[in-house]
């Protein structure tokens, strides 16, 4: 038994030393990590914890295997059930997410249970059992935050012991004097204030004083006290980062479609259709030594491009393209609009061209603003070169077709934001057996919520998979630019128009392109 005691106390060593490591101590420096990380302005990024969650995981199960007794310090048990609840809650969204708001989860607070010490309880449980009825103070209200941006904010840090009181106090004077949740309107003489003060109005007025009288306490500017109360409706939406933006007063704004860049990738659920008409005209060409040559004709190719797009995680997106196009070739002095009489004779053709699969993903955690699309374009239509008929004009070219593209976006600040794109275009069994990468970069301004105005600049090299002797794999290229707008009709709606230019080539059309594009995201 002697030779074993050295293993037991190492046993017992090990077995302290990892019962110590979960203490309040080591959860609220965890918590305020975490919070400092994933929240800002009040707003909480769920996309970005639900597509890494390990720390999220660790925090709430520390809180299921913690020792409660060493919640013996009232002021360390007050700040251990503060930020236990806003940390179960974050769990609990990001359980369900994407949300538009935690009243979407049926039992989100009276019946869904979490797991703290080894006890089972109800967010609404640790709330009034573990604080309110304990504590008995109001303040407490305004530092539990319940994911609806009509709560008090969340802040980026941990509620600690040190100065406990001081820090709920800060957080309720910040609260009491945003317009957001009391709302002073002195031509009405009235007063409009968070429902919070219309469910718990009795702790507000358990000494016998008034609702005005206990906002005073903490207000810059007293309220006079015979104004009258009103409440102001209670906004359930999430305070989510990804949905919302908060204005200064910290009333939010409606979900933008400026957030969704193509290196923005859909919540799960999410669905999105976009179409986009490109018309590309030309009535000259690059030649071989990148000279301008007039081709004493217009050359017209309009393509529809429609795509179907839906969430199936925060890190995966599925769906398809559809392609519809038709070509004239016309007078040089024709209109190129002159393409939409979808005309079908030895000039024009229309056809249904391709449809594809496609698969959108961040393959990096932690590089949330960079997505790769990958996708196989399958022929609708036969002879879409035009090789088997000299009297059938080129439409596009026959076989399959792989497209993979890398998106990747870069805030400069609130109103520029830089977008790269480039890609790998590889086409299958054509007499055309070649490749291009196109490299894109492009600028976005944003005058206000509902306006973005872009400025694109593309250069894309071709290359030839087999050439021919004496001849560079470097077959050809083309460099545009242009100017684009895109305008938020409603919150699911956007419409788009953009003009670009061949400034410069070799073995491409110099000509120009008109677009229009629709996206509805819902």
């Amino acid at each position: 038994m002697r030779q074993l005691t050295p293993f037991f106390l190492i046993i017992l060593l090990l077995t302290g030393s990892l019962a110590a490591e979960n203490t309040p101590e080591d959860f609220f420096g965890n918590v305020d990590k975490f919070l400092s990380r994933n929240v800002s302005a009040g707003l909480v990024d769920y996309q970005g914890i639900a597509n890494n969650s390990g720390q999220l995981d660790q925090l709430v199960k520390a809180l299921a295997e913690i020792d409660l007794s060493q919640l013996s310090d009232p002021a360390v048990e007050k700040a251990f059930w503060i930020n236990a609840y806003n940390i179960l809650v974050i769990d609990a969204v990001v359980a369900g997410y994407p949300l538009k708001s935690p009243q979407d989860v049926g039992g989100f607070f009276d019946r869904n249970k979490h797991v703290v010490g080894g006890e089972e309880m109800t967010l609404n449980d640790l709330e009034r059992k573990k604080l309110l009825d304990k504590f008995q103070d109001p303040r407490l209200h305004f530092v539990l935050v319940c994911a609806a941006v009509g709560c008090p904010q969340l802040v980026p840090n941990a509620y600690t012991p040190r100065a406990l009181s001081r820090l709920i106090d800060e957080r309720t004077r910040i609260t009491l004097n945003n317009s957001f949740y009391v709302n002073v309107n002195k031509d009405a003489k009235s007063v409009g204030v968070s429902e919070l003060f219309k469910w718990y109005k009795d702790e507000f007025t358990e000494n016998g004083t008034s609702i005005i009288q206990y906002i005073n306490q903490f207000r810059r500017m007293n309220i006079p006290e015979d104004y009258q109360v009103t409440y102001i409706t209670y906004d359930w939406s999430l305070n989510d980062k990804a949905r919302e933006k908060m204005s200064a007063s910290g009333a939010a704004a409606t979900e933008n479609l400026q957030a969704y860049t193509p290196s923005t990738l859909l919540r799960r659920g999410q669905i999105e259709f976009k179409q986009f008409n490109n018309l590309y005209t030309q009535t000259a060409f690059f030649n071989g030594d990148g000279e301008r040559q007039d081709q004493g004709s217009r050359s017209n190719f309009f393509t529809s491009i429609n795509n179907f797009l839906v969430g199936i995680s925060p890190r995966l997106n599925v769906g398809a393209d559809l392609l519809f196009k038709a070509v004239r070739n016309d007078s040089e002095d024709s209109s190129p609009f002159a393409t939409f009489k979808f005309a079908s004779d030895n000039n024009s053709r229309v056809v249904l061209s391709h449809i594809g699969p496609k698969i959108k993903a961040t393959p990096f955690a932690s590089l949330s603003s960079f997505a790769v699309q990958t996708s196989l374009l399958l022929p609708l239509a036969s002879d879409l070169d035009g090789s088997e008929s000299d009297a059938s004009p080129f439409v596009d070219f026959d076989d399959l077709q792989w497209w993979t593209q890398f998106f990747y976006d870069h805030s400069l600040n609130d109103k520029f934001l830089l977008y790269l794109e480039s890609g790998l275009f590889f086409r299958f069994g054509s007499d055309f057996e070649d490749f291009y990468t196109p490299v894109k970069a492009l600028v976005n301004y944003y005058p206000s919520g509902k306006w973005t105005f872009y400025f694109p600049l593309e250069f894309t090299p071709f290359w030839d998979v087999n050439p021919s002797e004496g001849n560079s794999i470097w077959s050809g290229y083309y460099g545009q630019v242009g100017a684009g707008l895109k305008y938020q009709l409603t919150p699911s709606v956007e419409l788009e128009s953009l003009y670009t230019n061949f400034l410069f080539g070799e073995n491409q059309g110099a000509g120009q392109t008109f677009n229009l594009g629709f996206r509805l995201i819902r």
